[in-house]
C-alpha cells in the first residue's frame, strides 16, 4: 500500500479550474502576461529540442556500445539546477542512470513499466531527480508521446505543484507505482491547456500543432505555476 499524501498547499477545496478564487488568482496573474510570451518561450523550448534530440539518440547508441560523450551536456538540459546536473554527472549516478537508460528507450513496453524499472535501477539516486532525468529524455525524444513531469507539476515526495491545483484533489494523481502515477498526468496535462486556451493565451492552433503545441502546453503551466506560488508566497 503506498503512503499517504500530504496535502498540497496549491490545492482549493472547490472545482479545479473551475473554483472562482483559483479563476481569480489566475486571472490577476495571467494579466500580466502576454500570448507573445508563452510562445516565444514555447519556440524555445521546440528550439532546444531540436538540439538535443539527436544528443539522446546518440547517447543511447553509445551506451549500448560501453561508450559515453554528451551525458553532461544532457543532464544540464533536463534539470533545473547545476547542482542538480552535477549530481548526475557524479560517476556512481551516472553508471546507475546509464545503465538503466537503454531499458527506458525500449518502445515495445508500456512506459509506465519503463519508468518504474528505470527508477528501480536508479535506486541510489532522489527519486524526484531520477523521474526527472527518466521524464526528460522522453520528453525530449518524443513530446507528443511523452508529456513532460517535473516537481513543479506534480511532486511525488511532497504531493505538491500545479497539477493537483487544477483537479483540487490528489485523488486523481494516486497511483499504486509512478509510473501509473504518470499515465493518470495525462488528463490533467490537458486541462492545463483548456485552460490556456479559455484564458486566451494558448491559440487553439498552437495547442493543437504537434510539433510546437507540447512546448505550448509546458510553457503556459509554468507560468500558471509562477502566478499561483506568487499569489500565495505574497
Amino acid at each position: 500500500m503506498g503512503q499517504p499524501l500530504r496535502p498540497s498547499p496549491l490545492i482549493t477545496p472547490k472545482t479545479g479550474p473551475e473554483d472562482p478564487e483559483l479563476a481569480e488568482t489566475l486571472r490577476e496573474g495571467l494579466e500580466q502576461v502576454s500570448p507573445d510570451d508563452v510562445l516565444a518561450i514555447a519556440r524555445e523550448l521546440a528550439g532546444r529540442r531540436q538540439y538535443l534530440a539527436p544528443l539522446v539518440e546518440r547517447i543511447a547508441r553509445e551506451v549500448e556500445r560501453g561508450e559515453l560523450r554528451g551525458w553532461e551536456e544532457l543532464t544540464r538540459a533536463v534539470t533545473a539546477t547545476a547542482r542538480q546536473a552535477e549530481t548526475l554527472a557524479q560517476q556512481a549516478a551516472r553508471a546507475q542512470a546509464c545503465a538503466a537508460l537503454p531499458l527506458l528507450l525500449r518502445e515495445e513496453q508500456p512506459v509506465e513499466q519503463r519508468l518504474d524499472e528505470f527508477l528501480a535501477r536508479c535506486s541510489d539516486l532522489d527519486r524526484r531527480l531520477a523521474l526527472e532525468l527518466a521524464i526528460g529524455v522522453l520528453h525530449l525524444r518524443a513530446p507528443a508521446r511523452y508529456w513532460l513531469w517535473t516537481r513543479w507539476l506534480w511532486d511525488i515526495e511532497h504531493g505538491t505543484g500545479i497539477l493537483p491545483l487544477l483537479a483540487s484533489s490528489t485523488r486523481a494523481l494516486e497511483g499504486r507505482s509512478v509510473g501509473a502515477q504518470y499515465r493518470q498526468l495525462r488528463p490533467l496535462v490537458a486541462m492545463g491547456t483548456e485552460l490556456g486556451r479559455n484564458s486566451g493565451l494558448v491559440a487553439h492552433d498552437l495547442a493543437d500543432d504537434p510539433e510546437l503545441g507540447p512546448f505550448v502546453t509546458d510553457a503556459f503551466l509554468a507560468l500558471a505555476y509562477s502566478v499561483c506560488l506568487d499569489g500565495i508566497t505574497n
